[in-house]
């Protein structure tokens, strides 16, 4: 078997190997959770082996949006000013590990309500193949 190709079954009658692989770009939704954690390595294991790129999504579902920052007490301030370094911190860590591995990743922090929405919304304008996620 070629290194880019995948097995593709219209009916189970009908699985056929095709070339190039119909997987190039995989979408891992990371929460900061260990099940988040095995689903990004499962994730660079297949952009590794079927040459992908990969874009982690972290959806913040916050109290900013229904308030102003401005708004908000100093403590909640530095509660999400020290949620967003964390999570930026984690999402470097990640890329950092996929460029040992000859993998592109991107990043994207996003703050919305409907996180279900968010990840849809987010694989269907970014041309997503496949969406794994724990």
């Amino acid at each position: 078997m070629l290194h880019d190709t995948q097995i593709i079954c219209p009916t189970i009658d009908e699985c056929k190997e095709v070339s190039p692989s119909l997987i190039k770009h995989v979408l891992v939704p990371f929460d900061e959770s260990q099940i988040a954690f095995e689903a990004f390595e499962f994730a660079l294991d297949l952009a590794k082996k079927y040459n992908a790129k990969i874009s982690l999504i972290t959806i913040i579902h916050s109290s900013i949006l229904s308030s102003s920052f401005i708004e908000m007490s100093g403590h909640q301030k530095i509660i999400e000013k020290e949620k967003l370094k964390t999570v930026n911190s984690m999402l470097q860590t990640l890329q950092d590990t996929s460029k040992k591995f000859g993998v592109e990743v991107k990043s994207e922090l996003v703050f919305s309500e409907n996180v279900a929405e968010t990840i849809l919304s987010f694989s269907s304008h970014r041309n997503v193949d496949l969406i794994v996620m724990g």
